[in-house]
């Protein structure tokens, strides 16, 4: 093993469809704005037909996007590892190629059949709807992380961090992940994601079994009104987040962090019996270009703070740092110039 990144991702690698269209289009397929679906049969044919439009291709999946972010707030060589399943094609490549030039460390699995997965990032002004056709994706194998250079890897890791859409495809390799954070005493950290995989009893089963697991939990107010009303917890988003933090927990040298982002209004972080609110960047509404990726960035600036040891108020500047440079971007984009330095 060559290199020893210090945080390892994992997730879905999609390549990012994006484009700017009008409603009608987004109607015509049934979808919604601020609504994220994986696809259907239905919906296969506007990933030809979104080419009409001015389209740009951008490394994306949640999880991927928070790796390139931690990647580029660390400013370090290799210091973040990003794996999941892409197919054997063009699109792989260009991912693989994208995400090692941001510094990532990709180990990826290769898949021969499927292709590699894709996401149609429909905006219309500035909001945005995610349609999601996992491809290889969906092929990701626990196997993967049993072979000798991914023990390697995970052995030396000491930040592990995975977002729920992947519980819709290898929930035992999560779970390996979480075990092994668990009983070495490092950080295991989650974005609880879409409110289907919190709605759909058979996605909740897996996501119950990984919060005892679970040092920092994400979610935005939606995602978190969602699993306050699933557990019968009201919808006070204070109250919910008392109440995850009290969650089972399997490592108990570790309390368990919750932080709620809700847009442009104050983040909420309950840790240690105390909540606490920290207001983001405000940004004139002219200067978002595009929301997509906002909680992902936020969660990347989070992961590349607490990576180098600093308090959760650092962490959290850091990570609203994060959410505003890429939410003035197209896609997932990582600007040129940084202005905040993490060391």
């Amino acid at each position: 093993m060559s290199v020893t990144p210090n945080i390892f991702c994992i997730g879905n690698p999609l390549l990012d469809i994006s484009a700017h269209t009008d409603m009608a289009f987004i109607e015509k397929y049934g979808l919604q704005l601020g609504n994220a679906i994986l696809a259907e049969d239905k919906h296969l044919p506007l990933y030809t037909e979104v080419k009409s439009y001015k389209v740009d291709y951008i490394p994306g999946g949640a999880a991927q996007n928070t790796a390139r972010v931690a990647q580029w707030m660390l400013n370090k060589k290799q210091t973040v590892m990003y794996s999941g399943c892409v197919g054997n094609d063009e699109n792989g490549r260009i991912l693989r190629e994208a995400t090692e030039a941001n510094g990532v460390v990709v180990k990826y699995l290769v898949d021969a059949e499927e292709p590699t997965g894709a996401c149609a990032v429909l905006i219309n002004n500035a909001e945005r709807c995610l349609t999601t056709n996992l491809g290889a994706a969906n092929k990701f194998k626990i196997a993967h992380l049993e072979s000798s250079e991914m023990t390697g890897y995970i052995n030396s890791t000491q930040y592990f961090y995975l977002v729920g859409y992947f519980m819709t495809v290898s929930p035992e390799s999560a779970m390996m992940l979480a075990k092994h954070a668990a009983d070495n005493n490092k950080t295991f950290l989650y974005g609880l994601a879409a409110p289907f995989l919190i709605e759909v009893d058979f996605f909740f089963e897996r996501v119950k079994a990984l919060i005892p697991y679970v040092d920092y939990l994400f979610a935005n107010e939606s995602e978190a009104a969602c699993i306050g009303k699933k557990m019968g917890w009201g919808e006070s988003l204070p109250v919910i987040a008392e109440k995850l933090s009290q969650w089972e927990k399997v490592n108990n040298n570790r309390s368990r962090t919750i932080i709620f982002t809700q847009g442009p209004q104050s983040t909420l972080v309950y840790q240690n019996g105390q909540l606490t609110e920290y207001k983001p960047i405000p940004l004139g509404a002219d200067k978002i270009v595009d929301l997509n990726a906002a909680g992902d960035s936020f969660c990347g600036g989070f992961l590349a703070a607490l990576s180098l040891g600093k308090p959760i108020a650092e962490c959290v500047a850091a990570a609203h740092y994060a959410a505003s440079e890429i939410i003035q971007q197209n896609g997932c984009t990582l600007p040129t110039v940084r202005a905040l330095n993490l060391e």
